[in-house]
């Protein structure tokens, strides 16, 4: 099944000053629940959902002691994990404390199964969440037309997935659909 993207016209990565450019972004689907997972594995073995379900909540709180104890966590071919620090540079080691560290990540690095996984990976580009929303608005209102230009800092919002909207009353810009 291909992965489905749409294209986000931002400025290049730590260039917020810089000329937008489109890059991909990929558009989740669904989301699967805890739930929903834990009865997919349970269905595939012979453990009970709620065993199952049990077993991932250890699992997730073992990993967090593990990772603030410093460790690395190595979940096999799935990947490892292990945090990462952020900082406020200072004028040499001596002058570095505690107090420069400015955050606390977690990076995960991929195992081999999940590093084959996107190598013959397809993708399909689909219209924007902004896009499709500003033409069903303007489908329910019978109209022909949907503004889908890029808003303006005025005219703009942005979703749950930090992706900016469209705001379809503004008439910067025309696009027709049928």
């Amino acid at each position: 099944m291909p992965l489905n993207y749409s294209i986000s016209l931002l400025p290049p990565p730590g260039k917020p000053d810089e000329a937008k450019k489109a890059y991909a972004k990929a558009q989740v689907n669904r989301e699967v629940s805890l739930r929903e997972f834990s009865a997919r594995v349970a269905s595939q073995t012979t453990v009970s959902r709620a065993d199952v379900y049990a077993v991932i909540i250890a699992a997730v709180e073992n990993m967090c002691e593990a990772l603030r104890a410093g460790d690395q966590v190595d979940f096999g071919e799935l990947g490892k994990f292990r945090l990462q620090v952020t900082s406020k540079a200072a004028e040499t080691a001596e002058q570095f404390t505690a107090s420069n560290i400015t955050g606390v990540n977690i990076q995960f690095v991929p195992g081999s199964d999940l590093k084959n996984l996107f190598k013959d990976m397809e993708f399909t580009p689909v219209p924007t969440r902004a896009a499709v929303r500003a033409v069903l608005k303007a489908q329910k209102a019978g109209e022909t037309t949907v503004d889908i230009t890029p808003p303006t800092s005025s005219s703009s919002a942005t979703d749950d997935d930090g992706e900016e909207e469209t705001n379809p009353d503004d008439e910067s810009g025309q696009g027709t659909f049928g």
